[in-house]
């Protein structure tokens, strides 16, 4: 997959958001995509989806199947969790039986099996993003892009996520993610995209471990300064501590055994 000089820009707007984005996307690939906001980074995933209107340019050998996690799930609709997810499935193709199987399996995974049958509506934020994950998931996709899927996920969801991620990209599907919090270690070895004024920078791999300038601020006005402190912990489970902490609003960015 390939974008040529992609220029986008929204209807309403004068400035290209995206100013002629150069990029090669390989099978197999997971690609990190940091920026502040604003940047563009948004854009450059709905325009790799398909979903934004290319003004100049174009992108190449986009795959057939393409699954969208959004950043912002939308949940006011007449559906149980499991009729939304089974009727997505048979617009994507699906036999209901088989579209019941793929949502049951990973509902499982998400721990979101209780939830199947209340309607969406009234599922927390969190959970609708795990419905939303799974509709991503029911095809396997050729091209995964996830906005930000960390947000509002319990520890066991946020656990799971670099295994279902690695599995498309094992299979040869590319893997897209935006991350603002830091998370993207766990998903092992990626290839990390910076969006800066509309424009995608590739750092080399030497290069690689998130910096401050990759992160979104933290809210309305002057960024607050980001800190990294080191913590010593006693714990007879490690993982679990470190969900823990993750569940509390920590990112961990490495952990290290006793010598």
């Amino acid at each position: 997959m390939r974008l040529l000089d992609v220029h986008a820009r929204y209807p309403a707007g004068d400035d290209w958001v995206l100013r002629g984005v150069e990029a090669e996307l390989r099978p197999g690939d997971t690609i990190v995509v940091t920026g502040r906001n604003g940047a563009g980074k948004s854009t450059l995933l709905r325009a790799l989806a398909g979903l934004t209107p290319i003004g100049r340019g174009r992108v190449l050998d986009r795959p057939a199947v393409v699954g969208w996690l959004p950043d912002k799930f939308p949940t006011d609709q007449r559906f149980s969790a499991a009729g939304y997810l089974r009727a997505m499935g048979q617009v994507r193709g699906l036999a209901r039986a088989d579209a019941d199987v793929v949502v049951a399996r990973l509902a499982e995974r998400l721990q979101l099996t209780d939830y199947l049958p209340v309607p969406l509506a009234e599922l927390s934020q969190g959970t609708g993003r795990k419905v939303a994950l799974v509709q991503a998931l029911l095809i396997r996709p050729g091209l995964l892009i996830l906005d930000e899927p960390w947000e509002g996920l319990d520890a066991p969801s946020q656990a799971e996520l670099p295994a279902l991620v690695g599995e498309v990209a094992e299979a040869g599907g590319i893997c897209v993610v935006t991350d603002h919090r830091g998370r993207s270690a766990d998903l092992g070895s990626t290839r990390r995209w910076t969006v800066r004024d509309g424009r995608v920078e590739e750092r080399p791999l030497a290069e690689q471990s998130p910096g401050l300038d990759d992160l979104s601020d933290p809210g309305e006005g002057d960024p607050e300064p980001w800190h990294v402190i080191e913590v010593v912990v006693r714990a007879h489970d490690p993982a679990a501590e470190v969900a823990r902490l993750r569940a509390a609003g920590y990112d961990i960015r490495r952990v290290r055994g006793e010598a």
